[in-house]
């Protein structure tokens, strides 16, 4: 059992991509790294978002029991009333709690899902989305210094499909600016527990993911200096660690190409499931000839009765009308096709998922119905707007993936094989209590109070 436990995360980094770069040399701090420890593959919870897996690896728990189902949810009991969740929101107690109740103090640096900063005896600066860095940090006497840093909240992307270079210059601007912050923070401040995330790697994906994956993109060298300058930052904070620290990497999703955008909304007004266009601009609209709506990625809501105000359904229609939107995405092509016709275009969707089949807890009516799955190279959108199923993204080229994520453990033994001798991948909700048992915190006993002394065995 060690005394101190640092977790730094690479926001939207894939497992494949991380050991190929380091393989590359383009990463030479993370291959010393990769060579003490194992890099296995961690699996994102649904949707397979920012806010639902950082919550996820927060609390240690999914959605049913933390509450945070997408970067948008409803209000529970209020019908139709949207809110953005944040930390407040958040219905289980997050790491820097339960270490907290076992005596040890945490510095905690841009995980998003965690404004505002609550006062406690730790450190916390929120990630995004963070709208004031003044309610962004705890506690406030910190707030000078890292304004001094150039702290941002979150990189400025403007115009990136006119000024890629620019959208890179102030994501690398951002990069240094919280790696100095990171360093100052957990170079003076006591604790035992550190986690902090690197964003930027995300919002380069998003944007620039071409630029990636393909040596002939023009910012393709750009692109990796940057991953050059994200080595150097994780360096820099491994060079904080004293020999006998824990150290993990975590990332909260994978990446891959986002080749096409699926409109879910757009897709259940053409099958008959939401009312038309000039009567449902907005969820606020709808009424009860709508069978199913989406919020954003994925998430379909049946309108029963027993639900919303407006709800036209009962719970077997509902059972029914579940079926076919099942049925018929499963089928559907990015040509406007079903599969089976005689010429087929590449599949949209690769699963839908009922919740039951995903969470587990008391919060599991707040769920959606239904989750979608996005076949390889599509991003699924829940926007309301506009009316074609299938449209082009010039500024996004890359989404993420629930798969191909990363877990890092310094020291660590291989992960046991799930057969064929891959890797069984572990899951978002594993994360936190294999961290807090690493300095001898176990999450929650059976009485809901923290065990302390956990040996090697309760660590894995």
């Amino acid at each position: 059992m060690a005394e101190r436990a640092l977790v730094i995360g690479l926001d939207g980094m894939p497992r494949t991509l991380l050991t190929q770069l380091a393989a590359e040399g383009v990463l030479p701090h993370v291959a010393g790294l990769l060579a003490e420890g194992t890099c296995g593959e961690l699996r994102a919870p649904v949707p397979e978002i920012s806010s639902t897996s950082w919550a996820t690896f927060l609390t240690g728990t999914n959605p049913a029991r933390h509450g945070i189902f997408g970067f948008t949810d409803l209000v529970p009991g209020e019908g139709y009333r949207v809110q953005f969740p944040n930390l407040l929101h958040l219905r289980e107690p997050a790491l820097w709690a339960l270490a907290a109740a076992a005596g040890r103090r945490t510095v905690c640096v841009n995980v998003p899902g965690t404004y505002p900063a609550v006062a406690m005896d730790s450190v916390l600066v929120s990630g995004f989305v963070a709208p004031s860095l003044e309610r962004a940090v705890t506690p406030g006497r910190l707030l000078p210094q890292l304004r001094r840093f150039g702290y941002e909240l979150d990189v400025e992307v403007g115009d990136v499909v006119a000024d890629p270079q620019g959208f890179l210059a102030r994501a690398v601007r951002a990069l240094r600016a919280r790696t100095d912050a990171m360093e100052h923070l957990l170079t003076y401040e006591p604790w035992e527990l550190g986690v902090a995330v690197f964003t930027e790697t995300d919002r380069v994906h998003h944007f620039l993911w071409r630029s990636v994956v393909d040596p002939d993109d023009p910012l393709h060298t750009a692109v990796r200096d940057f991953y050059r300058l994200v080595d150097d930052c994780v360096g820099r904070l491994v060079g904080l660690c004293r020999p006998d620290d824990e150290l993990f990497m975590v990332s909260d999703h994978g990446f891959g190409p986002a080749d096409q955008q699926c409109y879910v909304n757009a897709w259940l007004r053409e099958a008959g499931h939401l009312a038309g266009l000039d009567t449902t601009e907005k969820l606020t609209g709808l009424d009860s000839r709508s069978t199913a709506f989406a919020l954003d990625p994925a998430r379909i809501y049946l309108h029963r009765k027993s639900r919303f105000p407006g709800g036209g359904l009962t719970d077997a229609e509902a059972e029914d009308v579940s079926g076919e939107i099942t049925d018929e995405l499963l089928q559907l092509r990015s040509d406007g096709t079903r599969a089976g016709t005689d010429v087929d275009g590449p599949l949209l969707v690769s699963q839908v998922l009922r919740a039951d089949e995903l969470y587990q807890g008391p919060l599991l009516q707040h769920a959606a119905d239904l989750l979608v799955l996005p076949a390889e190279g599509v991003q699924l959108r829940g926007a309301w707007g506009g009316t074609g199923v299938v449209r082009a993204d010039d500024m996004l080229t890359g989404t993420h993936t629930r798969d191909n994520a990363v877990f890092y453990r310094r020291g660590a033994p291989a992960p046991s094989s799930g057969g064929a001798g891959r890797q069984t991948p572990m899951e978002m909700v594993d994360v936190a209590p294999t961290v807090l048992a690493s300095i001898g915190v176990r999450p929650l006993g059976r009485d809901g109070s923290v065990v302390l002394g956990v040996g090697k065995e309760g660590r894995e």
